[in-house]
């Protein structure tokens, strides 16, 4: 098995479905962990979306994306257009992955999220737009990170899932 063979597993198996559901339910659990780091509020559920998108596909990396930032989404922040721009994150991370790197495909994943991300919270949620600025800076550097930790697990997860 190549390294990145961009290619995704079928959901043709009992482990391979409960793989999904706990990287689903464990990414729902990271949207409720932020780290502080030098005045910035961290967090790294973006991880389980990159990780669903490369092993399983576009539908798999919406639905990831969609669920894990439900709760906060609706009921803490009260921004539903939260849900969108992670199913999107993780959409485009599968779609693209199939025709380029998947750091390139994280990367570009986020830049078709930001459009998005910029529209929803400046003209419907009416946050400043400094703050979705800055709220963008911050989501580039947590993309970069998940996305390495996703392309370094995702070969190895993906060759255990394999044998299932």
């Amino acid at each position: 098995m190549e390294l990145y063979d961009n290619k995704f597993l079928p959901m043709d198996s009992f482990v391979r479905i409960l793989a999904l559901v706990s990287i689903a339910a464990l990414t729902f659990a990271l949207s409720f962990i932020m780290l502080p780091f030098m005045g910035w509020q961290l967090h790294f559920f973006q991880l389980g979306i990159f990780l669903s998108a490369f092993l399983f596909g576009p539908f798999a990396g919406a639905f990831v994306g969609a669920l894990s930032s439900s709760y906060n989404g609706l009921l803490v922040i009260h921004n539903p257009w939260i849900i969108g721009g992670n199913a999107l994150l993780g959409f485009f991370a599968a779609y693209l992955y199939t025709r380029t790197t998947p750091f390139k495909a994280a990367m570009a994943a986020y830049a078709i999220q930001l459009p998005y991300l910029l529209a929803t919270d400046v003209l419907f949620v009416g946050m400043p737009l400094m703050v979705v600025l800055g709220l963008a800076a911050t989501l580039l550097a947590e993309n970069v990170l998940c996305a390495f930790m996703a392309i370094t697990m995702a070969p190895h997860v993906k060759a255990l899932l394999s044998r299932s």
